[in-house]
């Protein structure tokens, strides 16, 4: 399990020991003394220093020794890859993994990379995860961080027990993947937190909390914009400051985000949702204090920091009655400070390590779930504890009770379990009117406090349920699955092993999808998951129904280049033999020195990717893998690196507009094709795309400025350098639709006499081009930037006019006043042209 990571460490002779946080949060850190103040260095990747800033991940070839009946390598490896992506999908971070293929041992590497071992662990531990390699500091003062250059995720080599294709393996997984990246243990129920409090789910794998956590390692560039802090000062009765103090922040609707406090007591909770809180302290359980918790701070003589000495839980303003906790107002891109609190120490922390189970069915779920439109009228959950029994001779523990911190829930009566009195069964009575999701547990015993957020889920129905699973054709002749069972939405997403399955109808009780790719006669576990957070494996266990996929041949790749030199990038053409290449398809060769940086598939038997080879790549053979879905298949020694060339012409696919600096060129427009070894002589450079020649407009050594033809195609092209003679490797690069045209703003606070736009009011754009035909457009991906101040879409939606979107958002109070303030709209990399917008 997590905690015991930091004995891997040891193994692995890391040099610095690390923990901690930037703003006292909880990753690996350093601090440069022992005396304030105190500024955090965490230990993070450098995404600047890496291709497309994506960190690549690495399976072992040798994999597990021995599975669970009805697993599979390809399940396993299925559940990693689902795993990454949860982590390069966070909202707030621009943290992105790719797939980086099976590895050998003895493959020589040199950039920053993520390694999935399978080894022998110790009896009881899990699985462990963690950074192992480390550079020299980056910067100094804000900002400053320790480059990680190697991370692991150790696995357990006999999964026997474990089966990939249950919730705990996928949870426990993610969790060490967390520490992989920078992150160390919480106490907000999160996944982050040990597996005895983790309050998540399959379906919602992370908390706001994991969210903040790594949105503050690898923030977004609109991060702190859209969020606020919480900071303030912990300090014992006696004056001095409590270090490594949880201070947390709770939101009546379910959120809970921590952060700990610097060796001088002071903290600051980042990445909170505008809205109000509620903020307690309280010290951290023993469990986190020993060998196999937290990853002390150091200073940078590689001396430790000790927690300050147990001390009484408090609520904010110094109360232990939390009906008296006062509430503290968040607002985006501000700090509320002064957030203070004065802590009298005690003895040994008693309770800790509450862990809550429901009963929808046979099986017990954690966390605890409750359905309020079940089919009893009393609702409960059963609660336990890893520090102290919460009950005794066959009662709920004298001096015990337990509280829901607002949420329409209160509890009802408490006591010891009838078919297992070590357990506390606490029934609950629910406001009808209060809605779903989690509630916040407060238990009190011997006048202090233990709080558990998320500790109870309330939801309106049961979990979703598959009874069938059975093969058909469609009437074009292709494959799909019907499921047959209960509980089945249009929201419910369905997933074979870890590969998500696309949803091609939904009736009552039934659902037809189609099954991702997979190797002929593979046996896929498929689950249902809700967006309540319930999942079919809450009824099923382990027992899920399977899919058999089709007998086939083994697949065969082929490749229209089987080696580069470092330093290059270039086009490769995959042509396939029984392959079913999709829009998921994946290649890795084995080496963080060698990246994929984009792939278009073509066909099932054809894709194209884009190749980049280090500067620094050593000369080697490397192994090839190809995942498609649950397809997962390698050949060894397709691939070599060659020594670096100094007289070759190098290009890269990524064309900038030379007006916006944005990665998105179109027809008629210039682009900028950066490089090396470009010849300045006169009609020396010459380009093609798609063997058409293009005009060039200015050279220099590391530059080529031409101009798109007008009417070229949208979409992948080849593009080829011919420089002084030398010609460099193809490249596939993208051409996109023209910049999307503002057409006009409309203010719907103006009311009927129209006025400039003040702060506050709520603005209607009517946008022609933001996407192609069939994009789908979320209101996330689109920015509106107003005079230089970039703002949220609200909302998105079609227009009456074919291709014209409208876009709401609110004109922030940042924006200078003045009668021609410029206007753009972005989704992704494409910009419109500017929109004149008079503001008052």
């Amino acid at each position: 399990m997590g905690r015991a990571w930091a004995r891997l460490l040891a193994l692995a002779g890391a040099g610095l020991s690390l923990a901690g946080s930037a703003y006292a949060y909880y990753h690996f850190v350093h601090y440069a003394g022992r005396s304030g103040p105190f500024l955090a260095i965490p230990e993070k990747f450098d995404l600047a220093a890496l291709p497309d800033g994506s960190v690549s991940y690495f399976v072992s070839a040798q994999g597990p020794s021995r599975l669970a009946p009805n697993d599979s390598l390809a399940g396993v490896i299925s559940q990693i890859r689902l795993a990454a992506k949860v982590w390069s999908t966070v909202p707030g971070s621009q943290l992105k993994l790719s797939f980086g293929g099976l590895f050998s041992p003895d493959t020589a590497r040199n950039a920053p990379s993520i390694d999935v071992l399978f080894e022998e662990l110790p009896p009881g531990v899990l699985a462990m995860g963690g950074p192992t390699a480390r550079a020299e500091p980056v910067g100094s003062g804000p900002g400053a961080f320790v480059p990680i250059q190697r991370s692991v995720v150790v696995l357990q080599r006999d999964l026997s027990e474990r089966p990939s294709f249950t919730d705990a393996f996928f949870l426990t997984l993610l969790h060490e993947l967390g520490h992989a990246l920078g992150l160390q243990h919480a106490a907000t129920s999160s996944l982050m937190s040990t597996e005895v409090t983790r309050a998540v789910t399959r379906a919602h794998p992370l908390s706001s909390d994991d969210i903040a956590g790594l949105s503050l390692l690898y923030p977004a560039k609109d991060f702190a914009s859209r969020t606020g802090s919480i900071a303030g000062q912990v300090r014992m009765s006696t004056g001095e400051g409590a270090a490594l103090a949880s201070v947390v922040a709770l939101n009546p609707s379910g959120q809970a985000v921590s952060a700990l406090t610097h060796p001088d007591g002071s903290y600051r909770i980042e990445g909170l949702a505008p809205g109000q809180y509620f903020v307690y302290v309280h010290p951290l359980p023993p469990t986190e204090l020993g060998p196999y918790g937290l990853v002390l701070p150091v200073d940078s003589a590689g001396r430790t920091f000790a927690a300050s000495e147990p001390f009484e839980t408090l609520f904010f303003p110094g109360t232990k009655n939390v009906q008296m906790a006062g509430v503290i107002s968040v607002s985006a891109g501000a700090v509320t400070e002064g957030v203070n609190f004065r802590v009298q120490r005690r003895g040994p922390v008693q309770l800790y390590g509450v862990t809550t189970y429901s009963f929808p069915g046979s099986i017990a779920v954690k966390p605890a779930f409750v359905n309020t439109n079940g089919p009893v009228s009393r609702w409960f959950l059963l609660a336990t504890s890893e520090s102290m029994g919460l009950t005794a001779a066959g009662a709920p523990l004298p001096g015990l009770s337990v509280s829901v911190l607002s949420g329409g829930a209160a509890v009802s009566e408490m006591r010891a379990y009838g078919p297992d009195p070590r357990y506390l069964q606490i029934w609950f009575s629910f406001n009808p009117l209060a809605g779903g999701g989690p509630r916040h547990l407060v238990f009190s015993y011997n006048n202090d406090l233990y709080v558990l957020p998320s500790g109870l889920n309330v939801v309106n129905r049961q979990p979703p349920s598959i009874t069938g699973v059975s093969s058909d054709l469609d009437a074009a002749g292709r494959r799909i699955a019907v499921l047959t069972g209960s509980g089945l939405g249009s929201q419910t997403r369905i997933f074979f092993d870890g590969a998500e399955a696309t949803v091609r109808s939904v009736e009552e009780g039934r659902m037809v999808v189609v099954p991702p790719p997979a190797s002929g006669g593979h046996r896929a576990n498929v689950v249902a998951l809700n967006e309540d957070g319930q999942a079919s494996s809450f009824l099923q266990g382990r027992s899920l129904p399977a899919y058999t996929y089709d007998s086939a041949e083994p697949p065969f790749v082929s490749l229209s280049v089987s080696s580069l030199p470092a330093g290059v990038e270039a086009m490769i053409e995959v042509n396939g033999l029984n392959t079913s290449f999709s829009q998921d398809t994946q290649l890795g060769f084995g080496t963080s020195d060698i990246t994929v940086r984009r792939t278009w598939v073509l066909s099932p038997t054809r894709l194209l990717a884009n190749v980049v080879v280090s500067a620094s790549a050593p000369s080697t053979t490397t192994v090839l893998t190809v995942l498609t879905g649950l397809e997962v298949f390698s050949q060894a020694f397709s691939f070599q690196i060659e020594p670096f060339n100094p007289r070759l012409p190098v290009v890269s696919s990524v064309l900038r507009d030379p007006t916006t600096g944005r990665s998105s060129v179109y027809p008629g427009g210039l682009a900028v094709l950066s490089g090396s070894n470009f010849s300045v002589a006169a009609g020396a450079v010459s380009l093609s795309l798609d063997g058409t020649p293009v005009p060039i407009q200015s050279v220099t050594p590391t530059q080529v400025v031409f101009q798109v033809p007008p009417n070229f195609p949208v979409g992948p092209a080849v593009l080829r350098l011919q420089s002084g003679g030398e010609a460099s490797y193809p490249v596939v690069v993208s051409i996109d639709m023209p910049p999307p045209v503002v057409n006009a703003v409309i203010n719907s606070s103006a009311g009927a006499s129209p006025r400039p736009a003040r702060p506050g009011d709520v603005l209607t754009l009517s946008v022609r081009g933001l996407a192609e035909p069939g994009v789908e457009i979320t209101p996330g991906a689109v920015k509106v930037t107003v005079g230089g101040v970039e703002h949220q879409a609200l909302s998105v939606t079609a227009a009456p006019q074919a291709g014209t979107h409208l876009v709401v958002f609110v004109l922030g109070q940042g924006v200078a006043p003045g009668p021609q303030v410029p206007l753009t709209v972005s989704f992704g990399e494409r910009t419109s042209l500017p929109y004149l917008l008079a503001v008052q």
